[in-house]
C-alpha cells in the first residue's frame, strides 16, 4: 500500500488512524504497521491505554468451549489462546496455568454440559468430561452433580500488564500514540475531528469500544446496531475463606445468552475474584452509582430492555431476574455457593474496579449479538462487537480485521 498524503490539509496526514487504545485497537495498529508500513496513529481519549474493558476484565484466557463450531469467535479464540499464552511467556508476564472446571448445579444442566463437550471437541479444544473424584483432584472445593468438564488450556493473566507490553512493543515498531485525544466527529472524507484538532488519514479504524456505534453511525455504517452497556461487578474471596481455588471454577452457562455467570478465578497476584454480574446501565461509563448516567443512554436501555422483556427472546426475562438478584451481596452469594463447598457470605469482600461490557444489540430485532461484528465504510473499518473473548482473541482478530480491510492501493 502506498503511503497516503493529502497536501491540501495543513496538518500531517496519517496512513492509518485507529480510534481507541484498548487491546483490539493496539493489536490492529501493530498489525497495520507490520503489514503495510507507513504512518500509524492511535488516538485515545484517556491518558493511557486499556483504561476501560481491556484493563478491567477478569484476565481469563478462554479456549473456545462455548462457541458454535465454525463461528468467528470459535476460530479466533482457539488460535488466540495459543498465541496469547506464547506472548505472555515470551514477555515474562505472570500466568496462572491451572485450567478451568465447569460444574453442574443440578441434573438438568447435564445436557448443556455435554453440549459444551461436543462444541469443545469440534473446535479443537483440549477438554475432558470428568467425574466427581477427578474434579476434586483438580479443584478440591468445587462441587458438581455427576460430571464436570475440565478445560486444560484456560489460563489467567493480568490484562493491564499485557496492555503495557503491547503498547511498548507497538511504539518500538513505530506506531504513534496520542492520549487525551477524543474523537469528535467525521468532518469530511479523510479528515477526523478530535479534541486536539483535525487529523487527516488514508484509512480510519474504529475500535472505540463502548462508543463504537456512535463513531460508525457518523460514517453511515451499522445504523441497525446500538451498544448497550452492562456492568460486571466482582467480589474478592476473603483470604481466610475455607474455599481454595487453584484455577477457575465456572458454572454451566445458559447457552442461549452471552453471559457466563458468576465464577471463581485465581489471579496471578494470588487473590481470587468471584463474579461478574451483568447489570444493565444508564450510561456507557457508569462505573459507580449514577455517575456517568445520561438521558440518551438511559432512554435507549429502558427502550430495549422493555422490548427484550416483551419478546422474551432466548428467555431474557429469566436472565434479567438472575442479574437483578445479584445486585445484593446476598443474591450474589446465592449464585456462587452452588459452585464450591465451604463458601460463607462473609467471604465476599468488596472487589476490584468493575468493568463494562459493550454489548451490541440489533435495534430491528432487539437481539443481543454474540459473535464479532466488523463492518466497512468509506475509507474506514468499524469493529462494532468485540466482546469476550476479544482479549483472548486479540492477536488473530487483528490479523483477520486487517486482511478484511477495503484499502485503496
Amino acid at each position: 500500500m502506498k503511503p497516503y498524503r493529502d497536501l491540501s490539509t495543513p496538518q500531517r496526514a496519517w496512513d492509518f488512524v485507529v480510534i481507541g487504545a484498548g487491546v483490539i485497537g493496539v493489536s490492529i495498529a501493530r498489525e497495520l504497521k507490520r503489514r503495510h508500513g507507513g504512518h500509524v496513529l492511535v488516538i485515545e481519549k484517556e491518558d493511557s491505554a486499556g483504561r476501560h474493558a481491556s484493563g478491567r476484565n477478569s484476565g481469563v484466557l478462554h479456549t473456545g468451549v462455548y462457541y458454535t463450531a465454525g463461528s468467528l469467535k470459535a476460530r479466533l479464540c482457539v488460535e488466540g489462546n495459543r498465541r496469547m499464552r506464547e506472548y505472555c511467556l515470551t514477555n515474562r508476564i505472570p500466568m496462572v496455568d491451572k485450567g478451568k472446571v465447569i460444574v453442574t448445579r443440578h441434573e438438568g444442566e447435564l445436557p448443556a454440559l455435554r453440549e459444551l463437550h461436543k462444541r469443545s471437541q469440534a473446535n479443537g479444544v483440549r477438554v475432558s468430561l470428568i467425574d466427581e473424584q477427578a474434579l476434586h483432584e483438580i479443584e478440591p472445593c468445587a462441587k458438581t452433580v455427576g460430571q464436570a468438564l475440565f478445560v486444560q488450556d484456560t489460563a489467567v493473566i493480568n490484562p493491564q500488564k499485557v496492555m503495557e507490553a503491547m503498547v511498548a512493543e507497538a511504539a518500538r515498531e513505530g506506531v504513534e500514540f496520542r492520549y487525551g485525544c477524543a474523537w469528535g466527529g467525521a468532518r469530511r472524507d479523510g479528515v477526523v475531528e478530535t479534541s486536539q484538532g483535525q487529523i487527516a488519514y488514508g484509512h480510519l479504524v474504529n475500535c472505540a469500544g463502548l462508543f463504537a456505534d456512535r463513531v460508525a453511525h457518523a460514517y453511515g455504517v451499522g445504523r441497525q446496531y446500538r451498544i448497550l452497556p452492562f456492568r460486571g461487578q466482582f467480589y474478592l474471596l476473603r483470604p481466610q475463606s475455607k474455599v481454595r481455588v487453584n484455577g477457575n471454577i465456572y458454572p454451566v452457562p445458559d447457552l442461549r445468552n452471552p453471559f457466563l455467570g458468576v465464577h471463581f478465578t485465581r489471579r496471578p497476584e494470588g487473590e481470587v475474584t468471584v463474579g461478574p454480574s451483568a447489570l444493565p446501565l444508564l450510561g456507557r461509563e457508569q462505573y459507580r452509582g449514577l455517575r456517568g448516567a445520561n438521558m440518551s443512554d438511559s432512554a435507549a436501555m429502558v427502550r430495549y430492555l422493555a422490548r427484550l422483556f416483551g419478546r422474551n427472546l432466548d428467555h431474557f426475562r429469566s436472565i434479567a431476574w438472575k442479574e437483578a438478584v445479584k445486585m445484593s451481596r446476598l443474591g450474589f452469594y446465592r449464585e456462587a455457593v452452588g459452585l464450591a463447598d465451604g463458601l460463607e457470605l462473609r467471604d465476599l469482600l468488596p472487589g476490584k474496579e468493575p468493568g463494562i461490557r459493550a454489548q451490541l444489540v440489533n435495534t430491528g430485532t432487539a437481539e443481543l449479538l454474540s459473535d464479532f461484528v466488523i463492518e466497512h465504510g468509506p475509507q474506514s473499518t468499524h469493529v462494532l462487537n468485540a466482546v469476550s473473548p476479544a482479549f483472548t482473541s486479540s492477536l488473530p482478530f487483528a490479523d483477520y480485521v486487517v486482511s478484511a480491510m477495503k484499502l485503496d492501493h
